[in-house]
């Protein structure tokens, strides 16, 4: 039994160190982002999730080219990218914060002509990322962002402002998306994995009960929950689930509630998070030939349906097993 332990050990680091080396070399052949390789400019929901992995001459390369294009793009682009330059704040000097300040103030400015009266961000089909579900309306992951915009702002200008929209933000998510549990959107019971991304980028819109009777409802195998690792994108024991559509489990989706659990209570959800890392890590190692991920699976038998390198199943697989080992 221990000699497995260690072996799984070894296996894990190893996959890790490749991770690292896969997307550094990725990143210089231009094939980290999935939506615009050639150009590096990313806009897809989660593109920006691979920033912090990366070196930081290269990541600051990318954020310079970004920063020049001046685009405001969707709101998960936006908090995703905040939340990338809040781990990575230590890379630039004032003058550098100062280019973040202007575009961050011009995104706020944008999505806050948007918000309703107590402050959340109803959004349209074009600001869903799961494009098989029908989610328009108070999403969930969406409040979450917007949080991030606001913390990224506060973090550079110190200004009280950002903290009172944030504050206000949390009051009314509290108000409107906590029901038996964290709510996926106002209004609709659907399980869906969408509540561990919230809970990944900004854990402080519920406490922490709130957060884990959230969790013990999801993870039941009726519901997201895949004996293999993985969850699903809708409850398996919905009316409306459809294998075809609602079984992808996604890999960077999958570690991210891997890691979200580890942060609430790492030894109440052990056998999650680890069937979670060896089903990550057997993906990052082999799924496609050794080193490039897919991204997306079949639901039961874990068939690849997504081929090809993915910064971001690379990038959160990095952020899971360094938390982990730590």
């Amino acid at each position: 039994m221990t000699d497995t332990i260690q072996k799984e050990k070894t296996d894990v680091k190893s996959t890790y160190e490749m991770g690292l080396r896969l997307l550094k070399s990725s990143y210089k052949s231009g094939k980290i982002f999935t939506s615009l390789p050639k150009s590096g400019i990313p806009l897809s929901h989660f593109d920006f999730l691979s920033l912090p992995a990366l070196p930081s001459k290269d990541r600051k390369k990318i954020v310079k080219k970004f920063l020049s294009e001046n685009k405001i793009l969707n709101i998960g682009t936006t908090g995703v990218f905040s939340w990338a330059i809040i781990n990575t704040i230590k890379d630039y000097n004032d003058n550098e914060k100062l280019l973040l300040e202007k575009y961050f103030t011009e995104c706020e400015e944008y999505f806050d002509c948007k918000v309703n009266a107590e402050g959340l961000l109803p959004t349209d089909v074009h600001d869903n990322w799961l494009g098989s579900a029908d989610r328009i309306g108070i999403l969930i992951e969406n409040q979450a962002y917007h949080a991030k915009i606001l913390d990224v702002l506060f973090l550079i200008t110190e200004d009280d402002m950002y903290d009172f929209k944030k504050r206000r933000l949390m009051r009314a998510a509290r108000n409107r998306l906590d029901g038996a549990y964290v709510l996926d959107k106002e209004n609709s019971m659907d399980v869906r994995p969408n509540v561990f991304i919230a809970a990944f980028f900004a854990p402080e819109l519920f406490m922490s009960k709130d957060w884990q009777k959230t969790f013990d409802a999801s993870l039941k195998s009726t519901d997201l929950w895949l004996n293999w690792g993985g969850l699903t994108t809708l409850g398996q024991s919905d009316v409306n689930f459809n294998p075809e559509r609602d079984g992808e489990s996604w890999f960077f989706v999958n570690n991210m509630a891997a890691i979200v659990l580890h942060r609430l209570d790492s030894g109440k959800y052990a056998e999650k998070i680890k069937a979670i890392l060896r089903a990550s890590t057997e993906n990052a190692a082999w799924q496609e030939h050794t080193g490039r991920p897919c991204e997306v699976v079949f639901t039961m038998d874990k068939q690849i349906k997504a081929r090809g390198l993915y910064g971001l199943s690379i990038a959160t697989f990095i952020y899971l097993y360094r938390i982990y080992s730590s």
